[in-house]
């Protein structure tokens, strides 16, 4: 808001402020100093928007990965030993955290899909600002619908089944 009122910029991401590097503004002045010619800014455009899409297509491939083959096993077991002793602690262990541990394991399984095919569409685009504002606009977000049920999960999965350090255990017994 502050920004906005005093008539500056708010660019709202990184993928926003690239252009401004290929300003007229900006290449007379890196120009006029000797530092960048146009076309070594619009390569530096060019390698910042590629830059930040292999960065985000990296993560979501890794996130993926590590929710298909750690998480979502781990989930399974989990739940399998939890459904098997629900007739036997009925008390403490109700059938409803059955329910929402596979409620949130299904909502983990349709975000890495969304994430797979992401990924093949950015695959697909050889234009590196459009794959930049995909990455930015659409696998971000793909990628935050399948953290919420893992962090949902990691706060209700026995330590014993979690295939990775919890924030607590980071966090305190570092």
């Amino acid at each position: 808001q502050e920004a906005e009122r005093r008539g500056l910029p708010n660019l709202k991401c990184m993928v926003d402020s690239i252009p401004s590097l290929v300003t007229e503004k900006a290449v007379k002045l890196f120009g006029d100093f000797g530092v960048y010619t146009r076309s070594e800014l619009y390569a530096r455009a060019e390698i910042e928007y590629e830059t930040y899409a292999k960065s985000v297509l990296v993560e979501a491939r890794t996130m993926s990965d590590m929710a298909g083959k750690q998480i979502i096993p781990a989930v399974i077991r989990y739940s399998g030993d939890l459904a098997r002793s629900l007739n036997e602690v009925r008390t403490a262990c109700p059938k409803e955290l059955v329910l929402e541990v596979s409620s949130l394991l299904a909502a983990m399984k349709n975000a890495m899909e969304e994430i797979r095919k992401d990924l093949e569409k950015a695959g697909t685009m050889s234009n590196m600002k459009e794959r930049a504002h995909f990455c930015y606009d659409e696998m971000v977000p793909a990628m935050n619908r399948l953290r919420e049920p893992a962090d949902r999960l990691e706060m209700i999965v026995d330590k014993e089944y979690w295939p990775f350090p919890s924030y607590g255990d980071m966090i305190f017994e570092v």
